[in-house]
């Protein structure tokens, strides 16, 4: 073996430490001494406990330099390097905590100031959300209360729309990288229109997984926009920062990603009702306009009986133009109306069409393969409901790899 120089020992030793998951991104509790400032603003100091001490150097630019005070007890994160000149170890940090305020408070604020300055927070590239959106993916547990809340909220709404389901943990280890998946799952099924990311409220821990790195990297990365719902109206994340939209709950999530089909059925009748009223105003002002100019031609020239003719005989055409136009526009309006009564689902139904439902998820059923042996069914009609059981389905094949449920 060939020697190595110093420089390259060192060298290969910060890689090694920038490489390692616990020195590349740590946090070390430790009594502060040796303090000393640089004048060009970059603090160095050393934490210490009963056994053993470690040098650190907060940079200008890091965030908590006022907390490094001798013998104070504090939290420093950051990672491990070499410094070549002296072959020294240190922590180069950027974030210092007092102890008092808690692991993972200081771990919040460590990552928030973080991602912000990556751009991960900034509002210009927060995307608008869709109007009419034709399917809405959900990442949440299918065994949460946030999942009946979402799906019931949004069918109410916006019964048009379909929902589709990525199953994820929402607390625990596995959940940050369940989460991510899921949100990736959705990213390569191509005609989801957004996504909404959510659960119900918790304490701190149990709501931790949405102030992971992998999470918000996951959002952050969507080719499609992103709504969080995440807790209760006090609660608020990571994630809720790099979402195109934060909602307060899981049901206001799903509030702000559907329209409320009756509130436009109420739209479209008052723009009809000021249309037929500021049509009607502007033809009689048409008509008052014209018969003023006639009783003035009628006075000025009482021996033109020809001409009286003509002009009598323009005004009714007028007058018939008028009308065929304001009976052609109330007619399109009533043509567009039977069509979106025609669009609602009892209408559909009552043409001797019917919804089957699988009972133990409320899934339409699309295909056959949709029901396995013995799954409870529900079947709708134009009159009532008629339950079943599933005796004999096709042949499927399954997996355990993500899907869509």
């Amino acid at each position: 073996m060939s020697a190595l120089t110093v420089s390259d020992i060192i060298t290969h030793l910060n890689h090694l430490l920038s490489v390692d998951e616990i020195t590349s991104d740590l946090c070390i509790i430790g009594e502060v001494s040796r303090v000393s400032t640089a004048s060009s603003g970059h603090s160095y100091f050393t934490i210490k406990d009963s056994d053993s001490s470690l040098d650190c150097a907060l940079f200008r630019g890091g965030v908590g330099s006022e907390h490094i005070q001798q013998g104070s007890e504090i939290l420093v994160f950051g990672k491990v390097s070499i410094y070549g000149k002296s072959g020294r170890l240190q922590v180069i940090a950027n974030l210092i905590q007092p102890s008092g305020t808690g692991l993972l408070q200081a771990k919040f604020e460590e990552m928030k100031t973080r991602l912000e300055k990556e751009g991960l927070f900034d509002v210009s590239r927060k995307r608008n959300l869709p109007k009419f959106p034709r399917v809405i993916g959900v990442v949440t547990s299918e065994d949460a209360a946030a999942w009946e809340d979402i799906k019931t909220t949004i069918t109410n709404r916006f019964p048009k729309v379909e929902i589709h389901l990525s199953h994820s943990l929402v607390q625990g280890d596995a959940a940050p990288q369940q989460i991510s998946e899921a949100i990736d799952l959705l990213n390569n099924y191509s005609e989801v229109d957004v996504i909404i990311v959510g659960r119900g409220g918790g304490s701190v821990e149990d709501l931790w997984a949405f102030n992971e790195e992998i999470v918000a990297r996951a959002i952050f990365s969507s080719k499609i926009p992103v709504v969080t719902g995440i807790g209760h109206e006090t609660d608020f994340s990571i994630s809720d920062m790099v979402a195109d939209f934060s909602a307060s709950t899981p049901t206001a999530a799903a509030v702000s990603v559907v329209p409320d089909l009756l509130e436009i059925n109420q739209q479209i009748l008052n723009f009809k009702r000021r249309f037929n009223h500021n049509l009607s105003l502007e033809l009689e002002k048409h008509k008052n306009s014209l018969s003023l100019k006639i009783n003035t031609i009628n006075q000025l020239s009482p021996d033109f009986d020809y001409y009286k003719f003509r002009i009598d005989e323009s005004m009714i055409k007028i007058d018939t133009l008028f009308s065929d136009q304001l009976r052609n526009i109330t007619e399109r309006i009533q043509r567009f109306e039977e069509k979106l009564s025609d669009l609602s689902p009892s209408n559909t139904i009552s043409r001797g069409y019917s919804i089957v439902q699988n009972k133990k998820n409320g899934n339409i059923i699309k295909s056959k393969d949709d029901l396995e042996p013995g799954d409870k069914f529900s079947i709708q009609v134009s009159d009532g409901i008629i339950d079943g059981v599933a005796e004999r389905t096709g042949n499927g094949s399954s997996n355990h790899q993500p899907q869509l449920l």
